[in-house]
């Protein structure tokens, strides 16, 4: 019967895990439309950034109230409509003759998807231990990374032999596959942490407080700030900028220069597990954190302001930034280690909205920039290395924010007392 209970709880992970991986693919796609949607539609570089940006803005926004609602109501009911709401905005991106359409499309893009990370981390911290969490939540961002890959290259391809509106209804469609999974496979958990009945649980959400406790907790802000810190650079260069930067700072092709970004997706596919599994190990996760957002930088930098003519070289310095960046999936366990298991949806919830928030924020933030310097008859290319410059210095500062974090020893809330 256990042994029955261990691959149902990885059958249950693995389809909540390619909802994250279709929202992960359907987040970056359009990276690889910006020239299609810029000619068009007549967009412009800042607008681009608004409508990529603007599933951030709904994907952010509900990450507690969807932490609150897995809490109170399970996983698996919320998941299927969520899924169908994303198809659904696919289907309105698709058929969008102007700019208003594209964003109520990616709107509903953004607020279906905010249900899949923390709904599958929800179902993991029902069905795995606290050791495994770490693991499995790496494990579920090499998911998510090869949605992403398959956003890179492989869309690219499909966009240039179909064109963006038919590749967007046909991932639309693969939305309604994956609801139909989840409603046949998933079941929200063998057990329910710390509440000793559904009376006291229905009581505590109704008074919100698990949401009271997590936001009340300093280290759940640093750890989940120095999180977005360290996504900021992934959500603005290589989920929307990096493949026109390749294009002109490195004469490439678009199928190249995606291929090439998403070497960045392969190190944090790579990377997220090992240092689950490697934090464990060592009982500690707070080095991780500085040493990775070191190398981030440093590989970022290398990438965007020295001459690097060697496209093997090229791509060992994304595959490096993503495997370092990946370091960040250990903020999830460490904050949950701060708080009981009751509330892992809010835990979750909380730290991936700060999280998320970055891509909000940097996405049209850099956009604007690019805009600015192109209007001031700046070279594209001294553009481009001016509007990132922000990039690294978000990468600084989280490294100063590894001071103000304090080890979990990676034990649980109910070990530490």
């Amino acid at each position: 019967m256990k042994k029955l209970l261990v691959y149902q709880a990885w059958l249950i992970w693995i389809v909540s895990a390619s909802f994250y991986a279709y929202e992960f693919f359907i987040r970056i796609s359009p990276s690889v439309m910006v020239s299609n949607l810029g000619y068009d539609l007549g967009l412009d570089h800042l607008m681009i950034g608004y409508l990529s940006g603007v599933y951030y803005w709904a994907y952010a926004i509900l990450q507690i109230p969807v932490g609150i609602l897995l809490d109170r109501y399970g996983t698996k009911r919320l998941l299927v409509v969520a899924a169908v709401m994303v198809a659904l905005g696919c289907y309105l991106f698709s058929i969008a003759q102007h700019a208003d359409l594209l964003i109520i499309g990616r709107l509903l893009m953004g607020a279906g998807s905010a249900f899949s990370f923390v709904g599958c981390l929800k179902l993991a911290s029902l069905w795995f231990s606290n050791r495994q969490f770490a693991i499995v939540a790496g494990l579920t961002n090499l998911l998510g990374v090869i949605g992403a890959l398959i956003g890179e290259g492989p869309l690219a391809e499909l966009v240039k032999h179909w064109g963006w509106r038919d590749s967007m209804l046909y991932i639309g469609i693969v939305g309604l596959f994956i609801s139909l999974l989840i409603a046949l496979l998933v079941k929200d958990g063998p057990r329910v942490f710390g509440c000793p009945n559904q009376k006291q649980c229905r009581k505590r959400h109704q008074l919100l407080v698990g949401l009271r406790r997590v936001a009340g907790c300093r280290q759940s802000w640093v750890v989940a700030l120095f999180g977005g810190l360290i996504v900021a650079p992934i959500a603005a260069f290589t989920e929307l900028w990096s493949v026109p930067y390749l294009t002109v700072a490195y004469q490439l092709d678009k199928p190249e220069a995606a291929f090439l970004s998403s070497f960045v997706f392969v190190g944090i596919g790579v990377g997220a597990p090992l240092h689950g599994w490697l934090s464990g190990r060592l009982n500690k996760r707070k080095p991780q954190l500085f040493y990775g957002a070191l190398v981030a930088l440093v590989s970022l930098a290398c990438v965007i302001y020295l001459p690097v003519f060697n496209d093997f070289l090229l791509g060992a310095l994304l595959f490096i930034f993503g495997f370092a960046s990946s370091s960040m999936i250990l903020c999830f366990a460490i904050n949950r280690e701060y708080h009981p298991d009751w509330a892992s949806g809010v835990v979750v919830g909380f730290t991936n909205m700060l999280v998320m928030l970055s891509g909000t924020v940097f996405q049209p933030f850099v956009g604007r920039l690019l805009d600015g310097l192109l209007h001031a008859s700046t070279g594209e290319l001294v553009a481009y290395r001016w509007a990132f410059l922000a990039l690294p210095i978000c990468q600084g500062l989280a490294m100063i924010m590894t001071r103000f974090i304090k080890e979990t020893g990676c034990q649980s809330y109910k070990r530490r007392g």
